[in-house]
């Protein structure tokens, strides 16, 4: 596996690949805040593809050096990974917040998109990155429970504090959000430690407030892709009935429910994740 560095305008991305040749497909994790666990997660169900994927500015082991977390920001990043790795076109599987990422990629650089997987992708931006964050808490907060809502509420109290204490924070923050991803929170596997100390409250909160005031405009001409699309959430997904915004938004594209699964489904669904990923890749490749 490689594994190197691409300097983009305003940060130092650590990228890495599962192989040096194969289809290019980028996977682009969720958040924001946390790295990527995309490629020990979903390259092992892609292995005929060359998988790449990054951490995002600020988390793991990429820096951010201009402060910027605004969209445009994320978007240079991405284009300039593919650049700088002669990539003429790529496939793109964005998971969560990533799904929206590569929904703002594919109308700004339509070319450069073979086709597109969106796997539990969040709603949009300004309104509906609103609504994103009002149906994820809607639900796991009822997942959690009391108790949980009690935790959750006091690791989050220390998110703004600079430091080991804001980053002690995050840790727990994400823990608790993890656990609620299942229908037990409490039976739930525990997030990997190593991915927990590579996320990052600052990169989290100032993402989070650029995504609430981008302009709807940005995602114009993301419905009016011509290429496969794939819309898959799982069945007890943590958006609710915001998932209809992205199913319209593509109305053309093979809609998934995955059963027996949530928001993270190579742990809940491997098999099936695995095979609704392998089925929609023979369709790109058949429909060439």
């Amino acid at each position: 596996m490689g594994h190197f560095s691409v300097e983009s305008p305003g940060a130092v991305l650590s990228v890495q690949q599962n192989r040096g040749d194969g289809e290019p497909l980028l996977l682009v994790h969720g958040g924001p805040g946390v790295p990527d666990y995309m490629q020990s997660s979903t390259a092992p169900m892609l292995p005929e593809f060359r998988c790449i994927s990054f951490d995002q500015r600020g988390v793991g082991e990429s820096t951010c050096l201009d402060g910027r977390y605004e969209l445009a920001a994320y978007l240079e990043d991405v284009e300039c990974i593919r650049t700088l790795m002669g990539v003429d076109s790529w496939h793109l599987l964005g998971h969560s917040w990533g799904g929206l990422l590569a929904q703002a990629y594919t109308p700004a650089y339509p070319q450069r998109v073979t086709s597109l997987a969106l796997s539990s992708s969040s709603l949009g931006v300004g309104s509906d990155w609103r609504r994103t964050k009002r149906e994820s808490f809607r639900v796991e907060h009822a997942r959690a429970g009391f108790a949980g809502m009690v935790r959750f509420y006091a690791y989050g109290s220390g998110l703004v504090v600079p430091g080991s204490i804001g980053a002690w924070s995050m840790r727990h923050v994400m823990t608790e959000t993890w656990h609620n991803y299942f229908l037990d929170p409490e039976s739930a596997p525990d997030p990997d430690p190593k991915w927990l100390a590579g996320s990052s409250p600052v990169a989290m909160m100032k993402t989070d407030r650029a995504l609430s005031k981008e302009r709807p405009q940005v995602l114009e001409g993301t419905s009016s892709y011509q290429g496969p699309v794939l819309v898959l959430y799982g069945a007890f997904d943590i958006f609710g009935d915001g998932t209809d915004v992205v199913r319209n938004r593509f109305p053309m594209a093979h809609q998934v429910t995955l059963e027996n699964s949530g928001h993270v489904h190579w742990l809940q669904n491997p098999s099936g994740y695995a095979k609704t990923l392998g089925d929609f890749y023979d369709h790109v490749r058949g429909s060439r």
